[in-house]
């Protein structure tokens, strides 16, 4: 009978460590970075309100409420060589560290350039305009599945594509054409802030509704699985230097969405990055599992409706876009 108490004992110890671990993940760090003048909970949230910080010589920005919060950093980067060969690396990075409580209601979501239009009628708009015409508090490009519709090119699919819990599509490519870029991989966004992601089909679009995402993305490729990096990035990635946006996972609704600017030598220096670099990028920051996403012109990061990084010479605001991630509203 001791033995029995003893086991139904840790047993019910094991579950209330793992509450405690699901309460944990809930919460941000109770102590705001020294660059932001603003008292914050104990679970890292404001009690009421809202805190707004746009210091764009400083390179921080910061918006917290009682159920979100998110800092922005820009760094200048300049990695070292790994092979002789490497192109030089240096550029500005734009890491947006993002917590949500979805325990009440807050949850990542889409916002389209025209709502009031259908889709297929839809004039896409700068990332900017939409994050000015709508109370986003931060925004980014996605997978440019608008992109792949309709393509008379039996190589290229749509991929599973979720937004707001709605299936637009679910048409991923074959298996075999996994390693063509992109992959096809799939970024999911959970209604319990946890995300996942698979080979293309792998898992349904179906399927996904079924467990509960939010939002499907479809590109890749997925460079970060269980905190290592992932086969591609080790074994099959190129070592070019171009603009890129990853988005990954640290817990349950705590994410990092990062942008590397490129192309851009004669304006601000940045080179660009290497596939692999912004994985290791993304380790370094914390994540367990990230997703490359459309990057080069389509990579643009908006923050209370105004574009951080600089894209291109050419297309300085981006690609036009149908839609955005979003995470946060502003106050009225």
């Amino acid at each position: 009978m001791k033995m029995k108490r003893m086991i139904l004992w840790a047993a019910a110890l094991l579950m209330c460590l793992g509450a405690v671990s699901c309460a944990l993940a809930a919460t941000a760090p109770a102590e705001a970075p020294e660059w932001a003048e603003v008292m914050l909970n104990e679970r890292g949230y404001v009690d009421a309100g809202e805190y707004v910080l746009e210091d764009e010589d400083g390179g921080h920005w910061m918006y917290v409420n009682p159920t979100i919060r998110i800092q922005i950093l820009r760094t200048r980067e300049q990695p070292e060589k790994e092979k002789r060969s490497d192109a030089a690396q240096d550029f500005y990075c734009y890491t947006a560290e993002i917590w949500i409580d979805t325990e009440n209601g807050e949850l990542p979501y889409t916002t389209w350039a025209d709502p009031s239009t259908p889709r297929d009628k839809m004039k896409p708009k700068y990332i900017e305009d939409i994050a000015q015409e709508n109370p986003i508090v931060f925004c980014t490009s996605t997978d440019y599945y608008t992109y792949r519709v309709n393509r008379k090119e039996k190589t290229i699919y749509e991929g599973v594509v979720i937004r707001d819990r709605e299936i637009l599509y679910d048409k991923p490519a074959p298996i075999k054409k996994r390693y063509n870029f992109p992959t096809y991989d799939t970024l999911a966004l959970f209604e319990d802030g946890h995300v996942e992601s698979w080979q293309t089909k792998e898992k349904s679009a179906q399927q996904y509704i079924d467990e509960g995402a939010v939002q499907v993305y479809t590109f890749g490729p997925c460079v970060v699985r269980d905190g290592e990096l992932t086969e591609f990035v080790t074994k099959l990635a190129n070592r070019k230097l171009n603009p890129r946006h990853c988005f990954g996972v640290v817990e349950d609704g705590h994410y990092i969405d990062m942008i590397c600017e490129g192309r851009l030598k004669k304006v601000n220096g940045s080179t660009g990055v290497m596939m692999g670099k912004m994985a290791e990028m993304m380790i370094e920051r914390g994540c367990t599992l990230a997703v490359n996403l459309d990057g080069g012109q389509t990579a643009v990061m908006a923050f209370m409706g105004k574009q951080l990084n600089k894209v291109s010479t050419d297309l300085p605001r981006g690609r036009a876009t149908k839609e955005v991630l979003c995470f946060g509203k502003k106050n009225d």
